[in-house]
């Protein structure tokens, strides 16, 4: 999914950064393809649980680009789905220290660089399990409700400098994560069940993600800020 997000970003014209941690390859594979759109795109490479270096990237991208326009967190750790009863207090701690930690060090650097400019646009991939609680999958939705929190607050208290913050409650999505999950760990009965509960009948796309959170960082959404937008094709209701 956040390959598909810096891709709609460069086919609207905006110069793209984004980080990776271990996969180069993956990486560079992407930087090439960004390019090849015309645009102007560069990969960093970051642990977001280091705060410094954080804040040094986006000090980088921000100099190098001119401006820092938006911020988009599209990360979080990979995990077995599990009932609360069989997690470990190990498991637990990591998957919050990576993915409630990770995205706090991104926004809380990114806010330093909206500030000095007065204006900027943060966005945080989340789950719409927030709204319909799942069973065995807490790991993937109880961090999401702190990166929410975070994400609303940052809102109410940053608005006034000029910067804007919302998240996008993904729903079942046919990429990454989920996309593992379908093919190596749900029964085609389990995957069957999930569509037919989904209104419109389908999984979603990486570009479905991708246009939402292209939507709220562009100026058409200029007055919408401290919202969840779910895009799960209306499994949430």
């Amino acid at each position: 999914m956040g390959e598909a997000i810096c891709l709609e970003f460069a086919r609207r014209g905006s110069p793209v950064a984004f980080t990776y941690n271990r996969n180069r390859a993956k990486a560079d594979e992407l930087e090439a393809k960004l390019a090849s759109q015309g645009g102007l795109a560069t990969a960093q490479q970051l642990d977001l649980t280091d705060p410094a270096a954080t804040t040094r990237v986006l000090d980088t991208v921000a100099a190098r680009f001119g401006t820092l326009r938006s911020v988009v967190y599209a990360a979080g750790p990979a995990f077995e789905m599990a009932y609360v009863s069989k997690l470990t207090p190990k498991t637990w701690a990591d998957v919050f220290a990576i993915d409630v930690n990770g995205c706090f060090n991104l926004f809380s650097s990114a806010l330093q660089v909206f500030r000095r400019q007065g204006s900027g646009n943060l966005v945080a991939l989340s789950t719409c399990a927030l709204r319909r609680p799942p069973k065995a999958d807490v790991l993937s939705a109880a961090p999401k409700a702190a990166i929410d929190m975070l994400t609303k607050t940052i809102a109410k208290e940053e608005g006034r400098n000029g910067i804007r913050a919302n998240t996008v409650e993904l729903g079942f999505i046919a990429a990454g994560i989920a996309a593992r999950h379908m093919e190596h760990t749900w029964s085609a009965e389990l995957t069957e069940s999930i569509k037919r509960e989904t209104p419109l009948r389908r999984f979603g796309r990486g570009e479905d993600i991708a246009k939402a959170v292209a939507f709220l960082c562009s100026d058409e959404a200029s007055f919408i800020t401290g919202q969840a937008l779910a895009v799960d094709g209306g499994f949430s209701l």
